[in-house]
């Protein structure tokens, strides 16, 4: 009987094929990545049509700037929040495309990682499931409240005169789908991290080893399995790290979007009913991006960590064999050496540094445009 994670886990697998991002899917019975022919023409297809209606919605966008009655400001805000998203979902689809077969080898060289050190008896703790656990659950609910704000504002639209439709729901979905897969690749290199660092407290804290052949070929083992996943790692930054640099460049936009619209709600007087539809629709644009960034951030400061966490069970002190000791300070020095140029997605981190920054370019942009706009938010 699966697990109630492990059913969530196959259904977003399910819901990245229909949104364009994968073209395979997660067996139910045996849980195993099978590729799809049909998916992979689906994907095609999917795919062109989002792009065509992306390119409807930003031409319709632009048939606003005719209307004189309404903020040009707001409207070239709006419209380069949209632009970012074209750039964001144009970098989804080429990395689904380009990458699609390393995505592929990538998840399944993980599942494979994961069931063989399931098989040597290498457990994860139950703190750290629950960790996972959490984070599943906020993401699908970001994934609710995504589907429910559309829906909310399809409704409202037309029963309150808003001429601004938001027709971005695929556009949305699909971009929400590749952050998804993004989060089930460091979802599942956390889980393989921690049954292999459990492996090695395993060998390395026993009271008294079965024999000293037997411990080292343990070690050299662990060794191996370790430098797969940083090598998997390494492969997921190359693999992304445009769709999150993109994702990144949006959510600055958003904020900007979020605080002006806030200002004019707060000074605006007179079309109370327009306004309310301009906050929906930036709220159904922006601040649920802006929802799933500590998500992910939460996550890559977790495996940017991991081999931190490893090196303490390393130094910890212990009587050895000679041989057992020279491995271990081996894999301690390929350790420090792969921690060196290691830095999990760092242009999507979000540092002290790049909070400030971001915060900084937020409060300013925000402000200038309420300046260049003031008459217009406060008659």
């Amino acid at each position: 009987m699966r697990s109630l994670r492990s059913l969530v886990q196959i259904g977003f697998i399910f819901f990245c094929a229909l949104n364009g991002t994968v073209d395979f899917y997660k067996d139910v019975g045996q849980g195993r990545l099978r590729c799809s022919r049909f998916l992979a023409i689906y994907r095609i297809v999917h795919n062109f049509v989002v792009f065509i209606l992306t390119i409807k919605f930003l031409l319709q966008f632009l048939e606003v700037f005719t209307d004189k009655s309404e903020s040009i400001v707001l409207r070239i805000n709006f419209f380069t929040y949209f632009a970012l998203v074209f750039l964001n979902l144009t970098s989804c689809m080429r990395c689904s495309y380009r990458w699609r077969n390393r995505i592929f080898v990538v998840m399944q060289k993980l599942q494979k990682l994961r069931e063989l050190s399931r098989k040597m008896g290498y457990r994860w703790s139950k703190e750290n499931r629950r960790y996972l656990n959490r984070l599943l659950v906020i993401i699908t609910f970001l994934l609710i409240l995504r589907l429910s704000i559309h829906l909310a504002l399809f409704a409202l639209s037309t029963r309150m005169g808003f001429n601004h439709s938001c027709n971005c729901f695929l556009p949305e979905f699909m971009i929400f789908a590749m952050n998804y897969l993004i989060f089930a690749i460091l979802s599942e290199i956390c889980q393989c991290w921690w049954r292999l660092e459990s492996g090695l407290k395993m060998v390395l804290l026993v009271a008294r080893p079965r024999s000293v052949t037997h411990q080292l070929h343990q070690v050299q083992r662990l060794h191996t399995m370790f430098q797969c996943l940083i090598d998997l790692t390494s492969e997921v930054g190359s693999i992304f790290e445009f769709v999150l640099l993109s994702y990144l460049l949006r959510n600055l936009w958003s904020g900007i979007v979020a605080g002006y619209m806030v200002v004019r709600v707060i000074l605006g007087h007179g079309h109370a009913d327009t306004e309310f539809m301009y906050i929906l629709l930036a709220l159904v644009t922006c601040i649920q991006p802006l929802m799933l960034s500590p998500l992910m951030n939460c996550l890559t400061n977790t495996t940017e960590f991991l081999l931190e966490t490893t090196m303490e069970v390393l130094r910890t002190p212990r009587k050895q064999s000679a041989e057992v000791e020279r491995s271990v300070e081996w894999l301690s020095l390929q350790f420090a050496r792969q921690h060196t140029y290691i830095a999990i997605f760092g242009t999507f981190r979000m540092n002290r540094s790049l909070v400030f920054q971001s915060t900084s370019v937020i409060l300013v942009h925000v402000l200038y445009m309420v300046q260049s706009d003031y008459i217009s938010i406060t008659k």
